[in-house]
C-alpha cells in the first residue's frame, strides 16, 4: 500500500486497518509461542526416551 492510498482512507477505515494488522501480529506471536513450546516439548520427550534406553541397557546387562 502506498502512502497516497493511506491518505485517501477515512479515519474509520484506518482504524479497521490498524485493528486487522494488530490481530495478525497477535496471531503470529501466538503461533511462534506454540512452535517454541512444541520444540521444547519434543526435546524433553527425546531426552526422556534416551534416558529410558540408557537405564534399560544398564540394568539388562
Amino acid at each position: 500500500m502506498d502512502k497516497k492510498d493511506l491518505e485517501n482512507l477515512s479515519v474509520s477505515e484506518l482504524l479497521k486497518l490498524k485493528e486487522s494488522i494488530n490481530d495478525e501480529i497477535e496471531k503470529k506471536r501466538t503461533q511462534q509461542t506454540l512452535s517454541s513450546a512444541n520444540r521444547k516439548g519434543l526435546s524433553l520427550v527425546w531426552i526422556a526416551v534416551a534416558i529410558a534406553i540408557a537405564v534399560f541397557r544398564y540394568f539388562s546387562s
